[in-house]
């Protein structure tokens, strides 16, 4: 049964086979033909405009992938290197900051030659300040310098212009905390640069202030403030302030004197200790 099929398929395509050939003599067949191929190829166009969309899609979905993949990573790479850029930035800002500090010192006389000199103690140690106090009764910051690094609770600590701005109030290893002179328990003593009149550099909640200073004493505004070896806590000459404004009461003690920062404590960033300035009940302590 199936032979009889098969036989019979191929005898109908020897027929069409034989009518095409035939009609291909045909006077008609060229015109038959062009209308053929011009059928045939609008359906081709058709197609092809119908299935172009859909192949070019496949073929550029792999495309996008790709440039998304790319982007992505372009994206971290760009991060990573905008991260470092302004590591470098922040590290170039604090080195500036250090080199002013120590050209500053340096210019006030109290960075000596010899500072440098194998096996000594430098005279000044570069600090970073990591913290400040929150508390609004305490003026504090901590600092990324501790013992290890030779610095010790009774030093002097410098601000921008070589100007005293606190003390070292505790120390551990590696850290510091610095006590500010606009902190209520701060107390130094000093002097009027001009007059040598004597007085205590104290911290208020109104800010700095003149203590101990009377009625009379000649002080003007504008008059620098600097430290006092008395007492032997600090060494002299160090700027600390300058006098804003003198109020006096014809029954008061002591002349209410405000002492304007030479600093904005709020925005220090590196800070230099003055290590061989130690009280002399800490020289001990910090050589062995």
């Amino acid at each position: 049964m199936a032979g009889t099929r098969g036989a019979a398929w191929i005898t109908a395509t020897l027929l069409l086979a034989l009518l095409l050939l035939a009609a291909s003599t045909l006077a008609a067949a060229g015109r038959l033909e062009a209308r053929a191929g011009s059928l045939l190829g609008g359906v081709a166009g058709a197609v092809d405009a119908a299935v172009r969309p859909v192949s070019e899609f496949v073929l550029s979905a792999g495309e996008l992938r790709a440039l998304a993949d790319e982007n992505a990573r372009l994206k971290g790479e760009l991060a990573r290197l905008s991260s470092e850029v302004a590591a470098l930035r922040e590290e170039r800002a604090a080195s500036i900051q250090v080199e002013e500090l120590l050209t500053a010192v340096e210019a006030a006389g109290l960075l000596p030659e010899s500072a440098d000199a194998p096996g000594r103690t430098p005279r000044v140690v570069s600090a970073s300040v990591l913290a400040r106090d929150p508390s609004p009764t305490r003026a504090e910051l901590l600092i990324d310098r501790g013992r290890a690094h030779g610095v010790y609770v009774g030093q002097p600590v410098l601000g921008p212009a070589a100007t005293l701005i606190g003390i070292i109030a505790d120390a551990d290893e590696r850290s510091a905390r610095v006590r500010l002179l606009i902190d209520v328990r701060s107390a130094v003593t000093s002097v009027v640069q001009g007059s040598r009149t004597p007085a205590a550099l104290a911290g208020t909640a109104q800010g700095l202030r003149l203590e101990f200073v009377a009625p009379g004493a000649p002080v003007s505004v504008g008059d620098a403030v600097i430290t006092s070896a008395l007492g032997g806590r600090l060494p002299a000459g160090l700027l600390a302030g300058r006098i804003a404004a003198i109020h006096t009461e014809p029954h008061d003690l002591f002349a209410t004197i405000e002492v304007e920062p030479l600093v904005d404590y709020n925005r220090l960033e590196q800070l230099l200790v003055l290590t061989d300035a130690l009280p002399s009940a800490l020289a001990g302590e910090a050589s062995r």
